[in-house]
Protein backbone atom coordinates (compact mmCIF):
# COMPACT_ATOMS: atom_id res chain seq x y z
CA UNK A 1 0.00 0.00 0.00
CA UNK A 2 1.42 3.46 -0.89
CA UNK A 3 2.23 5.76 2.01
CA UNK A 4 -1.02 7.59 2.88
CA UNK A 5 -0.17 11.27 2.57
CA UNK A 6 -2.58 13.37 4.66
CA UNK A 7 -5.28 15.37 2.88
CA UNK A 8 -3.86 18.55 1.45
CA UNK A 9 -0.41 17.04 0.85
CA UNK A 10 1.31 15.06 -1.88
CA UNK A 11 3.78 12.24 -1.26
CA UNK A 12 7.36 13.09 -2.25
CA UNK A 13 9.29 10.15 -0.87
CA UNK A 14 8.65 7.34 1.62
CA UNK A 15 11.69 7.31 3.93
CA UNK A 16 10.87 4.11 5.78
CA UNK A 17 9.42 2.71 8.98
CA UNK A 18 10.96 1.91 12.35
CA UNK A 19 9.51 0.33 15.45
CA UNK A 20 7.43 3.41 16.26
CA UNK A 21 7.15 5.76 13.27
CA UNK A 22 6.52 5.39 9.55
CA UNK A 23 8.08 8.47 7.93
CA UNK A 24 7.78 10.18 4.57
CA UNK A 25 8.44 13.49 2.87
CA UNK A 26 5.29 15.24 1.69
CA UNK A 27 4.60 18.55 0.04
CA UNK A 28 1.74 20.84 0.94
CA UNK A 29 -0.78 21.19 -1.85
CA UNK A 30 -1.65 18.57 -4.42
CA UNK A 31 -1.46 17.71 -8.08
CA UNK A 32 -2.93 20.13 -10.66
CA UNK A 33 -5.48 21.59 -10.78
CA UNK A 34 -5.05 21.76 -7.02
CA UNK A 35 -3.33 24.54 -5.09
CA UNK A 36 0.28 25.50 -5.74
CA UNK A 37 2.70 23.10 -4.10
CA UNK A 38 4.19 24.34 -0.87
CA UNK A 39 7.24 23.40 1.19
CA UNK A 40 8.40 19.85 1.74
CA UNK A 41 7.56 18.57 5.22
CA UNK A 42 8.24 15.43 7.21
CA UNK A 43 5.13 13.35 7.84
CA UNK A 44 5.17 10.92 10.75
CA UNK A 45 2.58 8.21 11.24
CA UNK A 46 2.63 5.33 13.66
CA UNK A 47 4.08 2.12 12.29
CA UNK A 48 1.57 -0.77 12.14
CA UNK A 49 2.97 -2.41 15.27
CA UNK A 50 2.69 0.82 17.26
CA UNK A 51 -0.65 2.04 15.95
CA UNK A 52 -2.77 0.50 18.69
CA UNK A 53 -0.12 0.45 21.42
CA UNK A 54 -0.11 2.94 24.28
CA UNK A 55 3.63 3.51 23.83
CA UNK A 56 3.13 4.43 20.18
CA UNK A 57 0.34 6.88 20.87
CA UNK A 58 2.37 8.41 23.69
CA UNK A 59 5.40 8.83 21.41
CA UNK A 60 3.55 10.77 18.72
CA UNK A 61 1.89 13.03 21.29
CA UNK A 62 5.21 13.64 23.06
CA UNK A 63 6.97 14.56 19.81
CA UNK A 64 4.22 16.98 18.82
CA UNK A 65 4.10 18.63 22.24
CA UNK A 66 7.89 18.78 22.63
CA UNK A 67 8.56 20.58 19.36
CA UNK A 68 5.63 22.95 19.86
CA UNK A 69 6.91 23.85 23.33
CA UNK A 70 10.68 23.85 22.72
CA UNK A 71 10.96 26.24 19.79
CA UNK A 72 14.59 26.36 18.70
CA UNK A 73 16.39 26.35 15.32
CA UNK A 74 18.00 23.01 16.18
CA UNK A 75 14.62 21.28 16.30
CA UNK A 76 11.95 20.69 13.67
CA UNK A 77 8.97 23.06 13.78
CA UNK A 78 5.47 21.64 14.12
CA UNK A 79 3.26 22.34 11.09
CA UNK A 80 0.14 20.28 11.78
CA UNK A 81 -1.24 17.45 13.89
CA UNK A 82 -4.18 15.41 12.72
CA UNK A 83 -6.03 12.11 12.63
CA UNK A 84 -7.51 10.40 9.58
CA UNK A 85 -8.67 6.88 8.73
CA UNK A 86 -5.04 5.73 8.81
CA UNK A 87 -4.53 6.99 12.35
CA UNK A 88 -2.77 9.98 13.91
CA UNK A 89 -0.09 11.88 12.04
CA UNK A 90 2.06 14.94 12.46
CA UNK A 91 3.69 17.24 9.93
CA UNK A 92 6.91 18.99 10.86
CA UNK A 93 9.59 20.98 9.08
CA UNK A 94 12.42 19.09 7.46
CA UNK A 95 15.68 19.52 9.37
CA UNK A 96 18.43 19.73 6.74
CA UNK A 97 21.66 17.88 7.34
CA UNK A 98 23.35 14.51 7.58
CA UNK A 99 23.36 12.34 10.69
CA UNK A 100 26.67 12.02 12.49
CA UNK A 101 26.59 8.34 11.58
CA UNK A 102 26.37 9.21 7.88
CA UNK A 103 29.07 11.89 8.18
CA UNK A 104 31.44 9.40 9.82
CA UNK A 105 30.60 6.68 7.29
CA UNK A 106 31.17 9.14 4.47
CA UNK A 107 34.71 9.90 5.62
CA UNK A 108 35.38 6.22 6.18
CA UNK A 109 34.34 5.65 2.58
CA UNK A 110 37.16 8.00 1.60
CA UNK A 111 39.57 5.88 3.57
CA UNK A 112 40.26 8.38 6.34
CA UNK A 113 38.68 9.84 9.47
CA UNK A 114 36.94 13.22 9.56
CA UNK A 115 39.36 16.19 9.69
CA UNK A 116 40.37 17.26 13.18
CA UNK A 117 38.87 20.72 12.63
CA UNK A 118 35.50 19.17 11.76
CA UNK A 119 35.56 16.88 14.79
CA UNK A 120 36.38 19.75 17.16
CA UNK A 121 33.64 21.90 15.63
CA UNK A 122 30.98 19.18 15.78
CA UNK A 123 31.76 18.23 19.38
CA UNK A 124 31.62 21.78 20.70
CA UNK A 125 28.59 22.82 18.63
CA UNK A 126 26.61 19.74 19.64
CA UNK A 127 27.26 20.34 23.33
CA UNK A 128 26.36 24.02 22.99
CA UNK A 129 23.15 23.15 21.14
CA UNK A 130 22.07 20.76 23.89
CA UNK A 131 22.92 23.40 26.50
CA UNK A 132 20.66 25.94 24.77
CA UNK A 133 17.82 23.43 24.57
CA UNK A 134 18.14 22.52 28.25
CA UNK A 135 17.93 26.21 29.15
CA UNK A 136 14.83 27.06 27.10
CA UNK A 137 12.16 29.01 28.96
CA UNK A 138 8.79 30.51 28.20
CA UNK A 139 6.46 32.75 30.16
CA UNK A 140 5.74 29.90 32.58
CA UNK A 141 9.41 29.21 33.30
CA UNK A 142 11.93 26.53 32.28
CA UNK A 143 10.58 24.09 29.72
CA UNK A 144 12.53 21.15 31.13
CA UNK A 145 13.46 19.83 27.70
CA UNK A 146 14.75 16.24 27.51
CA UNK A 147 15.34 14.58 24.13
CA UNK A 148 15.42 11.07 25.55
CA UNK A 149 17.03 9.25 22.60
CA UNK A 150 20.23 10.96 21.52
CA UNK A 151 22.57 8.98 19.30
CA UNK A 152 24.45 9.25 15.99
CA UNK A 153 21.25 8.83 13.95
CA UNK A 154 19.40 11.63 15.75
CA UNK A 155 22.15 14.30 15.79
CA UNK A 156 22.47 16.07 12.43
CA UNK A 157 25.26 18.22 11.01
CA UNK A 158 23.63 20.96 8.95
CA UNK A 159 24.90 22.49 5.73
CA UNK A 160 26.19 25.60 7.54
CA UNK A 161 27.91 23.64 10.28
CA UNK A 162 24.95 23.87 12.64
CA UNK A 163 23.77 20.91 14.70
CA UNK A 164 20.17 19.75 14.83
CA UNK A 165 18.29 17.10 16.80
CA UNK A 166 15.48 14.99 15.38
CA UNK A 167 13.18 12.12 16.42
CA UNK A 168 11.66 13.34 19.67
CA UNK A 169 9.29 10.47 20.33
CA UNK A 170 10.96 9.81 23.68
CA UNK A 171 11.04 13.48 24.74
CA UNK A 172 10.08 14.78 28.15
CA UNK A 173 9.10 18.32 29.13
CA UNK A 174 7.52 20.43 31.85
CA UNK A 175 3.96 19.51 32.73
CA UNK A 176 3.92 16.29 30.73
CA UNK A 177 0.77 14.26 31.37
CA UNK A 178 1.71 11.23 33.51
CA UNK A 179 -0.27 9.09 31.08
CA UNK A 180 2.40 9.83 28.45
CA UNK A 181 5.12 8.24 30.58
CA UNK A 182 6.38 4.98 29.08
CA UNK A 183 9.42 2.75 29.55
CA UNK A 184 11.66 4.51 27.02
CA UNK A 185 15.36 3.84 27.38
CA UNK A 186 16.99 5.29 24.27
CA UNK A 187 19.46 3.55 21.98
CA UNK A 188 22.29 1.35 23.20
CA UNK A 189 25.16 1.89 23.76
CA UNK A 190 24.53 5.63 24.01
CA UNK A 191 21.96 5.56 26.79
CA UNK A 192 22.96 6.21 30.39
CA UNK A 193 23.24 3.01 32.47
CA UNK A 194 20.55 3.94 34.99
CA UNK A 195 18.07 4.67 32.19
CA UNK A 196 19.00 1.55 30.23
CA UNK A 197 18.32 -0.57 33.33
CA UNK A 198 14.91 1.02 33.84
CA UNK A 199 15.94 2.69 37.11
CA UNK A 200 15.21 6.18 35.78
CA UNK A 201 13.11 7.78 33.06
CA UNK A 202 14.89 9.90 30.45
CA UNK A 203 16.49 12.92 32.14
CA UNK A 204 18.53 15.99 31.24
CA UNK A 205 21.60 14.41 32.82
CA UNK A 206 20.94 11.29 30.77
CA UNK A 207 20.89 13.48 27.65
CA UNK A 208 24.33 14.83 28.55
CA UNK A 209 25.62 11.26 28.87
CA UNK A 210 24.05 10.21 25.56
CA UNK A 211 25.42 13.26 23.75
CA UNK A 212 28.90 12.68 25.18
CA UNK A 213 28.79 9.02 24.11
CA UNK A 214 27.63 10.04 20.63
CA UNK A 215 30.45 12.56 20.30
CA UNK A 216 33.11 10.14 21.55
CA UNK A 217 31.94 7.63 18.94
CA UNK A 218 32.15 10.35 16.27
CA UNK A 219 35.56 11.62 17.40
CA UNK A 220 37.15 8.18 17.63
CA UNK A 221 35.27 6.04 15.11
CA UNK A 222 35.73 3.18 17.58
CA UNK A 223 33.06 0.93 19.14
CA UNK A 224 32.03 1.93 22.65
CA UNK A 225 31.49 -1.63 23.90
CA UNK A 226 33.02 -5.03 23.30
CA UNK A 227 29.55 -6.59 23.27
CA UNK A 228 27.43 -6.51 20.13
CA UNK A 229 24.18 -8.06 21.35
CA UNK A 230 21.92 -5.72 23.30
CA UNK A 231 21.60 -7.90 26.40
CA UNK A 232 25.37 -8.28 26.72
CA UNK A 233 25.84 -4.61 25.91
CA UNK A 234 23.51 -3.64 28.72
CA UNK A 235 25.50 -5.72 31.22
CA UNK A 236 28.80 -4.25 30.04
CA UNK A 237 27.53 -0.67 30.27
CA UNK A 238 26.24 -1.25 33.79
CA UNK A 239 29.20 -3.17 35.16
CA UNK A 240 32.27 -1.69 33.49
CA UNK A 241 31.12 1.36 31.55
CA UNK A 242 31.95 2.32 28.00
CA UNK A 243 35.26 1.62 26.30
CA UNK A 244 37.06 4.94 26.23
CA UNK A 245 40.61 3.79 25.42
CA UNK A 246 40.31 5.20 21.89
CA UNK A 247 39.40 8.61 23.31
CA UNK A 248 42.98 9.08 24.53
CA UNK A 249 44.12 9.09 20.90
CA UNK A 250 41.50 11.59 19.67
CA UNK A 251 43.97 14.24 18.56
CA UNK A 252 41.26 16.71 17.54
CA UNK A 253 40.55 17.31 21.23
CA UNK A 254 42.85 18.51 23.98
CA UNK A 255 43.60 16.22 26.95
CA UNK A 256 41.33 18.36 29.14
CA UNK A 257 38.49 18.18 26.63
CA UNK A 258 38.84 14.41 26.50
CA UNK A 259 38.70 14.29 30.29
CA UNK A 260 35.55 16.44 30.28
CA UNK A 261 33.81 13.99 27.93
CA UNK A 262 35.01 11.01 29.98
CA UNK A 263 33.62 12.55 33.15
CA UNK A 264 30.24 12.99 31.46
CA UNK A 265 30.30 9.21 30.84
CA UNK A 266 30.89 8.11 34.41
CA UNK A 267 28.68 5.14 35.34
CA UNK A 268 27.59 6.97 38.50
CA UNK A 269 25.19 9.80 37.60
CA UNK A 270 26.18 11.68 40.76
CA UNK A 271 29.77 11.95 39.53
CA UNK A 272 28.80 13.31 36.13
CA UNK A 273 28.34 16.94 35.18
CA UNK A 274 24.80 18.07 35.88
CA UNK A 275 24.05 19.82 32.61
CA UNK A 276 25.21 20.38 29.06
CA UNK A 277 26.19 23.93 30.07
CA UNK A 278 28.52 22.56 32.75
CA UNK A 279 30.04 20.19 30.18
CA UNK A 280 30.46 23.07 27.71
CA UNK A 281 32.16 25.21 30.34
CA UNK A 282 34.59 22.40 31.17
CA UNK A 283 35.19 21.73 27.48
CA UNK A 284 35.89 25.40 26.71
CA UNK A 285 38.13 25.82 29.73
CA UNK A 286 40.28 22.98 28.39
CA UNK A 287 40.50 24.34 24.83
CA UNK A 288 43.97 25.16 23.48
CA UNK A 289 42.91 28.79 23.03
CA UNK A 290 41.85 29.04 26.67
CA UNK A 291 45.21 27.59 27.74
CA UNK A 292 47.07 30.08 25.54
CA UNK A 293 45.06 32.99 26.93
CA UNK A 294 45.86 31.92 30.49
CA UNK A 295 49.59 31.61 29.82
CA UNK A 296 51.74 34.51 31.03
CA UNK A 297 53.27 36.60 28.28
CA UNK A 298 56.91 37.57 28.44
Amino acid sequence: MPYPAPDGTELVEHLGAGATFDVALVRLGGPPPGPTLGPTLVCKRLAPGALHAHAGRAAIVREAKAISLARHPALPALARVGVDRHGPFLLESRREGASLRDVLDGWRGRGRPPPASLVAHVVRTAIETLAELQELEDAAGPIGFVHGDLGPDHVLLGPLGDVGLVDLGAARFRGMDPDLETADRGTLPFVAPEIARGESPPTARGDVYAMAATLVAFATGAPLTRAREQAAMLVEIGESGLRLDALAAAGALSPGQRRALARALDRDPERRVESARALLDAFDAASPRASDAASPRG
